[in-house]
């Protein structure tokens, strides 16, 4: 190495800046070198483990939405955008803290987890911890009690929607129904609003993978060793270029 930058730098300051660009030698030492510090880093402090639980949800969108239209697509994303509030719900979130014991619903929204796919289909609901059977175990209950909630809310909005068909029933066959009495119908349904989640009916959600969940490091070795020796093949072939532009400035002034 001593004798590769002696050659470097005892040559005019632009035949160096050549050399160095040419030599093959300095920038398979500096991404050496920078390989071994980015496995030093992953050994010293590895990055957490992830582990992903996956959960199947049906839109039913041919049931939900029989007439063929534009607004389909609005449909959908206005009934992801509802499940996904309810998979970050305060609810879904003590649910998972209470099941896992030992975390925050704040370290759980903040740092724990992840979700993945939000749409029509598979959902990958993510988990990271410093313990794979931890991370494995958190979003094995993130997925059990998103469900739980999902089927709660249907229920409820299956009620309502039956509550109202009655209410409308009603006030159709009974013209001389006095307001008093139309508006007592209509408070039949306060306390199944206030449970409402607003999802649709025709959702259907399934456990696809929760048990058994493999865990692996959110950051793979090879991401560090491929970064590691970039920066390091890049970082002494930038100091070398340095130094040898200063050096030629020494050498001018001394002159």
């Amino acid at each position: 190495m001593s004798n590769l930058l002696n050659g470097l730098l005892f040559q005019d300051s632009h035949d160096s800046f050549v050399r160095v660009l040419r030599s093959w030698r300095l920038w398979l030492a500096g991404a050496v070198v920078g390989a071994a510090v980015a496995a030093g880093v992953y050994a010293l402090s590895p990055p957490p483990y992830r582990a992903a639980a996956v959960v199947v949800v049906d839109q039913n969108l041919e049931e939900a939405w029989p007439v063929d239209s534009g607004q389909q697509f609005y449909f959908l994303g206005r009934e992801t955008r509802k499940l996904e509030a309810l998979a970050w719900s305060d609810e879904t979130m003590q649910g998972v803290a209470d099941q896992v014991g030992d975390v925050s619903v704040l370290e759980l929204r903040d740092e724990i987890l992840q979700l993945s796919q939000p749409a029509d289909g598979g959902w990958r609901l993510i988990a990271q911890d410093k313990d794979p059977d931890r991370a494995a175990q958190i979003a094995s209950a993130w997925a059990e009690v998103f469900a739980k909630q999902v089927a709660a809310g249907m229920e409820i909005s299956g009620q309502l929607e039956q509550e109202r068909q009655e209410i409308v029933s009603i006030l159709q066959n009974d013209p001389n129904m006095t307001a008093n009495d139309a508006r007592k119908l209509v408070d039949r349904l306060a306390p199944l609003m206030s449970q409402s989640t607003g999802i649709s009916p025709y959702v259907e959600v399934s456990l696809s993978q929760t048990s058994s969940l493999q865990a692996t490091r959110n950051v793979p070795i090879s991401i560090y060793l491929f970064a590691g020796s970039v920066i390091g093949a890049c970082g002494l072939a930038l100091f070398t270029l340095m130094f040898i532009k200063g050096k030629g400035e020494d050498e001018r002034l001394a002159e």
